[in-house]
């Protein structure tokens, strides 16, 4: 089988196309007739089966979430910023002054809500991608288990849980918060903010109850 592999194009938005398709049975079928292994038998998440094709599909997913990401925070810097700007002015009133504004804390509240429904926006669009992924490896492992079957004169049915290669969206896709700071994970005056807020309409939701 060919060791070398290559990204071709970027994933079809939300699902994924005909050409795609065609082409993924068409890899499927030409190195089922390769592996050197017999599928029903192997593990899934066996290294030996991240055959090229699927580091191809694979390679794609990361980069198309990455751009995601990265075109949400160069589409929304202004709001990002603005974000930022507040945490001073949050910080200051709550830990310095320890003088509770939920005037303030409401209106700084409102760029996050709109950063957070931005992000989960993005979110949605990246999920849809990874989902395509999967089908092009899905339909691609298909097309690899019935040339080997085939062969071997086995009528078994690919499972639809033996996916190897499957693709999911990195943890940091659940906290999104989390890319407004300079250095995910680490304390900062941001994430105290955060905190703030978040405590904020909590203890607001349990009052209006």
């Amino acid at each position: 089988m060919e060791t070398r592999h290559t990204v071709t194009g970027g994933l079809r938005p939300g699902g994924l196309g005909l050409h795609s398709s065609v082409r993924s049975r068409w890899r499927g079928r030409r190195d089922g007739s390769r592996l050197r292994m017999t599928l029903p038998d192997q593990n899934p998440d066996s290294a030996e089966l991240i055959t090229p094709y699927v580091q191809e599909v694979r390679l794609m997913a990361v980069r198309t979430t990455t751009e995601l990401r990265a075109r949400l925070l160069r589409d929304r810097h202004a709001l990002v910023a603005g974000i930022h700007s507040g945490v001073v002015a949050v910080i200051t009133q709550y830990e310095v002054r320890r003088s509770p504004s939920p005037a303030l804390l409401d209106r700084w509240g409102r760029s996050v809500a709109e950063w957070r429904t931005a992000a989960a926006q993005c979110r949605t669009r990246a999920e849809s991608d990874v989902a395509g992924a999967n089908l092009r490896l899905a339909h691609y492992w298909d097309a690899v288990w019935r040339r080997q079957c085939a062969v071997d004169g086995n009528r078994r049915v690919r499972p639809n849980s033996w996916l190897p290669g499957q693709i999911t969206l990195d943890p940091g896709w659940q906290d999104y918060d989390s890319w407004l700071a300079a250095a995910p994970g680490a304390p900062s005056a941001l994430t105290r903010a955060l905190n703030l807020l978040d405590l904020g309409h909590s203890s607001t939701g349990a009052q209006a109850a």
